[in-house]
């Protein structure tokens, strides 16, 4: 049986790398064709390249599931398609083992995913991210978008990004009195020096008197803000691109400043129980397999894999998001399409079986 199991392993294994280089190729050129239009003298092609490559790791991460699927549908399809599985079938090995050979590649492939996810994609994301920020910077676009807005020690800050060392790139603080605005100061970076103390660099800074409108510019200028260097720069990051544990480390600030930090948690959990989601799709995959697309043309089985995978994405997306919008533990929004997925799998392989 160790043979059959690790030609069977082999089979789902070949054809899920397949089905990952061609997820990731589309993904690579349906973003490369939406960003070109970004390319200018500062943000060039050779920068575009580099963001896109950089989020690679985290989009394999991202689609290890639906990849499992498609390439469970495409490997066992191909045996049944030979004749292969029927005599496996007639020799008198059972479905669950049959499953149980397909699962093996796949949940190691899960755990190469996790592995990714934690340290690998978050660092590269980074880079990205920080590369975007830069080319903007160098061409003297200052937006207030896409970066975080924090409200420390009575004053409104934006920070377009933060490096893992702490430095904060691109800062606005914007300093009110009651309801009207008292001072801008506008830096290019910012260093922690020591506690609650940061040196300002490049500092702009407009005070808005009664009558009149003062502007002066300094090489530096301190900065006393209560604010750590390690929570700025997961504040900085989109919940998406963190790891588990900046995502858990977070969300213990967040409760810690009773912020809601639901967001955060539905993320951590999207990503913890990925391998569980990769295992109930391909149950599916094996129950269809034995099921409705055991004499269907490869075509078919591609086309049924994507529209499962898309369903099972759009409903992992729709619980939840509900579970974020309804305050409710964003663990069993995400459990919901995972548990439907396997009890489904289950049901309809004991039924072939």
């Amino acid at each position: 049986m160790t043979k059959i199991d690790r030609y069977i392993g082999n089979s789902v294994l070949w054809a899920f790398l397949i089905v990952a280089v061609v997820l990731l190729g589309l993904d690579f050129a349906l973003t490369f064709i939406e960003q070109i239009k970004k390319v200018n003298d500062h943000y060039t092609l050779q920068s575009l390249l580099q963001v896109i490559l950089y989020r690679l790791p985290g989009k394999l991460a991202e689609y290890i599931p639906i990849a499992s699927l498609i390439g469970t549908l495409m490997g066992l399809g191909t045996l049944a398609a030979t004749s292969e599985l029927t005599v496996m079938r007639a020799a008198g090995m059972p479905i669950w083992r049959i499953g149980f050979a397909a699962c093996q590649p796949i949940l190691l492939v899960s755990l190469l995913g996790m592995g990714i996810s934690e340290y690998i994609a978050p660092a590269a994301a980074q880079k990205a991210n920080l590369i975007e920020k830069f080319k903007n910077q160098e061409s003297g676009t200052f937006s207030l978008t896409g970066g975080v807005w924090l409200k420390a020690d009575n004053n409104f800050v934006y920070i377009d990004a933060v490096d893992g060392n702490g430095k904060l790139y691109n800062i606005q603080i914007f300093s009110p009195e009651g309801q009207t605005l008292q001072n801008i100061k506008t830096a290019s970076s910012a260093e922690h020096i020591e506690g609650t103390q940061w040196q300002l660099n490049n500092v702009t800074e407009t005070l808005f008197a009664a009558d009149h409108v003062e502007k002066k510019t300094m090489a530096k200028a301190n900065w006393d803000v209560s604010i750590t260097p390690e929570h700025l720069f997961l504040a900085a990051q989109d919940p998406d691109t963190l790891s588990l544990s900046q995502l858990k480390n977070y969300q213990h600030y967040l409760r810690e400043q009773k912020l809601d930090s639901s967001q955060y948690e539905l993320e951590f959990w999207i990503t913890a129980l990925r391998p569980i989601a990769s295992l109930a799709l391909v149950l599916v995959a094996l129950s269809s397999v034995f099921g409705p697309l055991r004499s269907s043309t490869m075509g078919s089985r591609i086309f049924s894999g994507v529209i499962i995978g898309l369903a099972f994405q759009n409903a992992l997306n729709l619980f939840g998001r509900m579970s974020v919008a309804i305050s409710f533990p964003p663990v069993i929004g995400v459990s919901i399409p995972i548990i439907i997925c396997l009890l489904a799998g289950i049901v309809l392989i004991r039924r072939r079986g």
